[in-house]
């Protein structure tokens, strides 16, 4: 079940003004929340480079039209969820803190944006326990609610999964994804240093 990188490059048109305007007010919301008293830099909810993942899944939009279902782990204030449910994805946010939860969903009421956020671990309980988990090993929460039980949903049933992974657990998304996902789905992540990539899961004959 092996991954094949895609190449995506980022659209370069213009942002719609829909897309602008909920940036705006999104990036207003994150820096009122890292500047409270007692926020430490660097630790739990980090924002990407919102623009660049637009842009790209734009490309992936324009390029697949069969995909329709979209999870953003680890969905913090909802930004990437409320652009991908603005390019017309069905569109689900995972998201263990819940001060976080609550805020992303007033940010998508406020834009009527139809999103699902749930409180809850996004990674699969039979694949943390399988591989024998715990949150000593890793800086991604495993002790937190079922997500995709509260969904009524699994990993499979997504066509894109979105993930913005610390240095350390970018192999172990990718594992994840790589087991519990469905053929066909594609992986974004993204990093500070190398930008958005794209991974799609196929079987092992190839392509």
């Amino acid at each position: 079940m092996p991954l094949v990188s895609l190449e995506l490059a980022a659209d370069p048109a213009p942002l719609p003004s829909a897309a602008v305007q909920f940036l705006q007010a999104a990036m207003v919301r994150t820096a009122a929340w890292f500047a409270r008293p007692g926020v430490v830099a660097g630790a739990g909810f980090l924002p990407s480079d919102y623009e660049l993942v637009y842009r790209t899944l734009r490309t992936l939009r324009a390029a697949d039209r069969h995909a329709r279902t979209l999870c953003e782990w680890g969905s913090g204030f909802g930004a990437v969820a409320g652009l991908a449910a603005q390019l017309g994805y069905a569109v689900y946010g995972i998201e263990i803190d819940a001060e976080l939860v609550a805020h992303s969903r007033a940010l998508h009421q406020d834009f009527d944006l139809d999103v699902t956020v749930v409180q809850g671990s996004f990674v699969p309980e039979d694949y943390a326990r399988r591989e024998r988990l715990s949150d000593l090993d890793t800086r991604t929460v495993m002790s937190g609610p079922d997500a995709y039980a509260e969904m009524d949903m699994a990993l499979s049933d997504f066509d894109i999964v979105f993930a913005y992974p610390w240095p350390t657990e970018e192999e172990q998304y990718r594992d994840m994804f790589r087991r519990r996902a469905d053929y066909g789905a594609v992986l974004l992540t993204y990093s500070s240093e190398e930008g958005v990539r794209a991974y799609r899961k196929v079987p092992k004959r190839g392509l």
